[in-house]
């Protein structure tokens, strides 16, 4: 799956044009990008974008030889993930966010979760990769596709993110819900994979770009990602 920066037109424009040129060379426009969990990529990537700017000296000075006149500061931090990043920005509490295209998909047509939530204002900026779903299990819980995962321990993901709606989405085409499983977590994508390979968990779902340190970590453990065949369900 595709992950994308997501905002709204309005606050587009609102960097534009919320002062005017007059404006004193030191003032500066505070926005905020919001991200995933701290040891994932949304993390990295919303720090990373935060730094690069800082890095370029997008500064009052910077501006006002570009004819703005306007300095521009970001912050990144850690939050429950796709959907919870495109609610904050419906809110206006977030100006930007990463989230899974899929999810970005629903908020602007109504779907899914976003049902009766629809946030046709919502915008794409640009894509960072590619983002594969996957299911991975630790070794000794001996599970080779989806259809082993029947009682067993499975983390589905903190609600708000992206991975817990996909992770529902799947399971919805599957024909299961969570009776499906012995028990079911709801860990963050930073949680997932230590709880893997103690034991604690069979298995979990996880959107995520590649190379990723978390997979590596879980394949150190003996963790293997599973086939996930859609026809004919479990």
């Amino acid at each position: 799956m595709r992950k994308f920066i997501s905002t709204i037109a309005g606050a587009l424009m609102m960097f534009a044009m919320s002062a005017p040129l007059a404006t004193i060379a030191k003032s500066a426009e505070f926005f905020t990008i919001g991200t995933g969990g701290p040891t994932g990529v949304y993390f990295q990537t919303g720090n990373a974008i935060c730094k690069m700017m800082h890095k370029f000296a997008i500064s009052a000075d910077h501006g006002r030889k570009k004819g703005t006149n306007k300095a521009y500061r970001c912050t990144a931090p850690s939050t429950g993930g796709s959907n919870y990043n495109i609610g904050q920005i419906k809110e206006g509490e977030f100006q930007f966010g990463v989230a899974q295209s899929d999810w970005q998909f629903h908020a602007y047509n109504g779907s899914s979760k976003w049902e009766g939530k629809q946030f046709s204002n919502l915008r794409a900026v640009f894509s960072v990769h590619n983002e594969p779903f996957q299911i991975w299990a630790r070794k000794k819980a001996k599970v080779k596709d989806f259809k082993g995962l029947a009682g067993k321990t499975v983390n589905i993901g903190n609600p708000g993110s992206g991975q817990r709606g996909t992770m529902e989405e799947l399971m919805k085409a599957m024909g299961v819900d969570n009776s499906y499983f012995k028990g079911v977590t709801e860990l963050t994508s930073s949680e997932q994979v230590k709880a893997l390979c103690d034991g604690k968990i069979d298995a979990f779902g996880y959107s995520v770009g590649f190379p990723n340190g978390a997979m590596e970590q879980a394949a150190t453990c003996g963790a293997k990602a599973l086939p996930i065949n859609l026809t004919g369900g479990p």
